[in-house]
């Protein structure tokens, strides 16, 4: 058969072989077929276009040809997504929604219990992911990015993090000095972790921090005193507060000022 083209939505999402099924009419009758949507058949562009993801209810369009008598999907083009503009407008107004946590290829998703669309879930830095026992009750969820479809994530309401974070939220709430750990030293910045190796951030080398190095008193172990002017579930800023730098004395394992 000659290739033809048609339109069609998306009934169903197989994430983990990244394929889909397809439901079209034909002839007034109305038919299945699965498409792969990281499809071969898509011409080659010179300009760099990011991929869309596809949810289900998304309106397609597509081509069907035939080979050795088996009849197959290709060139799937997305067209738009009447589900996903309403649950959009419905954020706009009030952005809650509950759904179940699924996980696909290792990244978390959120399945919106009443449209079945997944969005990927932010996970922060900072925060435990969800257990496998999480799946199977409903969460409450919010979207971020609405203005770009092709880029909505979901995030919980409720979050879990890391016992680190949590003493680096009460020590930004307090203005409380604490001390970094150095890790590493390069022309980037200091890198170095507070409270515990799983919360790591970084210092940008200043005049004074470039003649510590020099002179090795600033190097890998040595402890900064610096206090957090800023944090998120992601990211934890912070500034060098004007006192010693403090190495440990490799013999008696207690700090020791230079």
């Amino acid at each position: 058969m000659p290739e033809k083209t048609f339109e069609g939505k998306i009934t169903f999402i197989h994430h983990e072989k990244n394929r889909a099924v397809l439901e079209y009419l034909e002839k007034d009758k109305m038919k299945t077929i699965q498409v792969g949507l990281d499809d071969k058949k898509k011409p080659i562009t010179t300009t760099a276009v990011r991929p869309h993801r596809y949810l289900i209810g998304d309106t397609v369009r597509f081509t069907l040809s035939q080979m050795n008598g088996k009849i197959s999907a290709g060139n799937i083009r997305y067209l738009y997504n009447n589900t996903l503009s309403k649950l959009i407008h419905q954020a706009e107004e009030v952005n809650k929604f509950a759904g179940y946590v699924k996980l696909a290829d290792n990244r978390y998703f959120i399945k919106e219990i009443e449209s079945y669309l997944f969005f990927p879930l932010h996970i922060g830095t900072f925060e435990i992911p969800p257990v496998e026992t999480d799946t199977d009750k409903p969460v409450f969820f919010k979207l971020e990015q609405l203005h770009n479809p092709e880029k909505i994530t979901a995030v919980l309401y409720n979050h879990e993090y890391l016992p680190g974070f949590l003493k680096a939220i009460q020590h930004h709430k307090k203005q409380i000095v604490t001390e970094a750990t150095v890790t590493k030293i390069s022309t980037y910045g200091v890198y170095a972790f507070l409270f515990d190796p799983q919360i790591k951030v970084k210092l940008p080398v200043d005049a004074w921090m470039n003649i510590a190095i020099s002179e090795g008193t600033l190097k890998e172990g040595s402890q900064i005193s610096v206090m957090i002017t800023h944090l998120n579930s992601d990211r934890i800023v912070i500034k060098r507060i004007e006192a010693p730098i403090h190495n440990t004395d490799e013999s008696s394992n207690t700090p020791v000022p230079r």
